[in-house]
């Protein structure tokens, strides 16, 4: 949920007085990752069903031109448009290649499609299993600690 969370951020930023937002929206954009396009995954878990299809349209055209798997992604914070009354419009869909979250890379294009028009609920998706960073790292400092 880091997209709507980031845009919750910024919308409620929008009312403190111009000298304030001068010294946070620069802030903002540097550390705006949740805003990248792969993050479009915020978008599935959306409420809003016409928002889940869009991110369903937006995540097989991007599987369809993609590059095929051989090539490493290069990370671009994108630019962060502080003006929209929603998440989905914090950037520019136009000015950037999208590329399809990692995690749906296993899950093929017609099946995607179909998961939200049946309205398939997020904990009967089909995703990779990360290893939680927190959970890698404390255990890594214990047989630090130990040795």
């Amino acid at each position: 949920d880091g997209d709507r969370h980031l845009w919750h951020f910024i919308s409620s930023s929008q009312y403190l007085p111009k000298k304030y937002r001068d010294i946070i929206e620069p802030i903002i954009s540097l550390n705006a990752y949740f805003a990248a396009r792969e993050n479009i995954l915020a978008m599935l878990t959306d409420e809003r069903c016409h928002i889940r299809t869009l991110a369903v349209r937006r995540i097989i055209k991007a599987k369809k031109i993609g590059p095929d798997g051989n090539c490493v992604r290069r990370f671009v914070i994108p630019a962060i448009n502080f003006r929209v009354i929603d998440y989905v419009d914090l950037i520019d869909w136009q000015a950037f290649y999208v590329t399809s979250p990692p995690a749906l890379r296993q899950i093929g294009c017609h099946k995607l499609l179909k998961m939200i028009q049946d309205d398939v609920p997020m904990d009967g998706w089909d995703f990779i299993n990360f290893p939680s960073h927190t959970q890698a790292v404390e255990r890594i400092v214990k047989l630090v600690t130990e040795a």
